[in-house]
């Protein structure tokens, strides 16, 4: 790590260039004529002096003089590239003799780069100059990225392997050896499935494009198997593809995970199975299985006889009425409501979801079941309660709505006694039909199923209908606008969507306490049957949207509150879906009555309209 600091700092600051001539004039020349702030010049006046200068620096680039006393330039620049350090360094030769041919051969013979002779233009030499210092980076720069590749796969945890267009090893590092058991040499050149088993497959497929992560399964020598992740990385070098794989063991990772999957596969509380997919075996199955089976775990434990039977609510998986059935046990499936019976004989409900996954390099099937008997248990008390408690406020409603008349009857009663009359006797009468209307209206709400459904249009219904409509329009000084679409025919009781239709429009009505315009609209799609019934009051307060066909809850002052409960109730027997929008501009009530024939349709249209 320090040799490769050292080398990128070198590489961004001055590069050495080494000038060899036994003249001084002419290093002063050179040094003129090479004068650069990129250049570190050193200056020699003998072979000798230049061999010390080597010892000591890495140079870019030598210009050496041939003729020189002693040492002269070509046993120098023999010696420079004896060294392993030098043996590389570019060396040009300058001379003002020795042209003839044989002297220029031999001087390429001792590892001249160039031969330049005197005299020579300043400015080709300082491009030959500048073309070999450039170079001297671009080989500076490999030395270093060499170094870097070398020192990250000789540090690196992970088996670095470098595989070639046809899946065969070309370089790995020593980790390799440490991994596998085998020494660098023994799989270079053999194909990389000898170590990871079908990776030179998936390598060579067209897929196997960008960097990749694999999670899989390598091989030791002594051919023990051990999972590995993989992260390929797909490269072109001088028009070769070449795979680089690093190959990590994760071997302490998954023990880790299988480690916590068992912690929670034995502690909690569901009912986990995991079974094979090839023989329906039982592999593991967990406490709270045993527990509610009444099985013990070698009883279990590879046997492939189901020990948990129970039947699936279809409603879940289909929309129609809910039935329980046999589930296919090997299909996959997300919190799908059944029921199940304990070794005591109790009938319990639940949640079950299966996955499909590999263990080991086997399918298996993951069976999760949650019992929730004890939350159904729950939520149909809390059901049952609020049955008690609206049953109480119907009852209050109801003794409320009566002993205002019963009083009023009581009270003439006693009047009659001494001073009859018959303004007294029409009084209590009235009273008394008041009563009457009351209870038949509460009956009306708790009515149970229609009395008879046909196939019937609506809009020939509010045809029907339109002019007693219209009479009740015109005494509150109101217009009614009929836009009927065309509507399909579907099965209605036409007594009672009259009813229906005549709450709504009545309410509506009495809402507009100014002449106003009330519209009564049909429409349809491929799903369902739209009555839209539109008013120009002042709106419904959002705190009372809620409480809407609540029985007894009403905003006029003489209203019972039980006419929009009949409506809710006539909806919910024809499997249809009231909606409200609401503002200062007006009410509109939409009643979707659906087209499906499941009985449950109605509950797939509850977006706003």
């Amino acid at each position: 790590m320090k040799n490769f600091t050292a080398k990128l700092n070198n590489t961004v600051s001055k590069v050495n260039i080494l000038m060899v001539d036994d003249r001084p004039e002419n290093l002063i020349a050179l040094e003129a004529i090479l004068d650069s702030p990129n250049y570190r010049l050193f200056s020699a006046h003998s072979g000798e002096e230049a061999l010390r200068h080597m010892l000591t620096t890495e140079f870019a680039v030598i210009l050496l003089d041939v003729q020189m006393p002693g040492m002269t330039g070509f046993e120098t620049a023999r010696l420079i590239k004896m060294r392993e350090r030098s043996k590389y360094v570019p060396i040009i030769f300058i001379t003002a003799i020795s042209q003839a041919a044989e002297h220029v051969k031999h001087g390429y013979s001792v590892g001249a780069i160039d031969y330049i002779f005197k005299p020579f233009h300043p400015e080709t030499l300082k491009m030959k100059i500048e073309a070999f210092v450039q170079l001297h980076h671009y080989q500076e720069q490999i030395k270093l990225q060499n170094e870097v590749l070398e020192m990250v796969g000789e540090t690196s945890n992970d088996t670095i392997v470098m595989v070639d267009e046809h899946g065969y090893m070309q370089t790995l590092n020593t980790v390799a050896a440490q991994m596998f058991g085998y020494s660098s040499d023994k799989l270079i050149g053999q194909s990389i499935d000898r170590i990871v088993p079908e990776l030179s497959s998936f390598l060579l497929a067209e897929k196997s494009s960008g960097t990749q992560l694999i999670e899989t399964t390598a091989v030791r020598k002594d051919a023990i198997p051990f999972p590995v992740d993989i992260q390929v990385g797909k490269a072109s070098i001088v028009g070769q593809q070449l795979y680089v794989c690093s190959i990590r063991d994760v071997s302490d990772r998954k023990m880790m995970e299988e480690e916590r999957f068992r912690k929670i596969f034995d502690t909690t509380p569901c009912l986990i199975a995991l079974r094979s997919m090839k023989d329906k075996r039982y592999i593991n199955v967990n406490d709270s299985l045993l527990k509610v089976t009444g099985f013990k775990k070698s009883e279990v434990i590879n046997g492939n006889s189901d020990v948990l039977q129970y039947l699936v609510d279809t409603d879940d998986l289909r929309e129609r009425e809910s039935t329980w059935e046999k589930h296919d046990p090997w299909k996959p499936a997300r919190n799908i409501r059944i029921r199940f019976m304990t070794h005591t004989g109790d009938l319990h409900e639940g949640l079950l979801s299966n996955e499909v996954m590999q263990i080991h390099g086997e399918d298996c099937l993951l069976s999760v079941v949650t019992d929730i008997s004890e939350r159904v248990f729950l939520e149909k008390e809390m059901v049952r309660l609020d049955r008690l408690n609206l049953t109480g406020e119907m009852a209050a409603g109801i003794v409320h709505e009566i002993r205002n008349p019963m009083t009023t009857v009581r009270g003439f009663l006693q009047l009659s006694k001494s001073h009859p009359s018959k303004e007294h006797t029409d009084i209590m009468i009235e009273e008394l039909d008041r009563v009457h209307n009351i209870v038949t209206e509460f009956l009306s709400v708790a009515a149970q199923a229609p009395t008879s459904r046909k196939l019937n249009q609506i809009n020939t219904i509010i045809e029907t209908l339109f002019p007693l409509i219209q009479s009740k329009a015109m005494m509150g000084n109101h217009t009614i606008v009929l836009e009927s679409g065309e509507c399909p025919l579907i099965p209605l009781d036409e007594k009672e969507i009259r009813q229906l239709i005549l709450n709504i429009v009545l309410n509506g009505l009495d809402a507009m306490l100014i002449s106003g315009i009330l519209t009564i609209k049909t429409y349809a799609d491929d799903k369902q049957v739209v009555l839209e019934i539109k008013d120009q009051g002042e709106g419904i307060k959002e705190e009372f949207l809620e409480k809407l066909g609540t029985p007894f809850f009403s905003t006029k002052s003489k209203g019972t509150g039980l006419g929009l409960s009949i409506c809710y109730g006539i909806a919910e027997r024809h499997n249809a879906v009231i909606k409200v929008q609401t503002s200062l501009k007006g009410t509109t009530f939409f009643v979707h009555f659906s087209l499906g024939n499941d009985g449950k349709s109605a509950e797939r249209f509850n977006s706003t309209p």
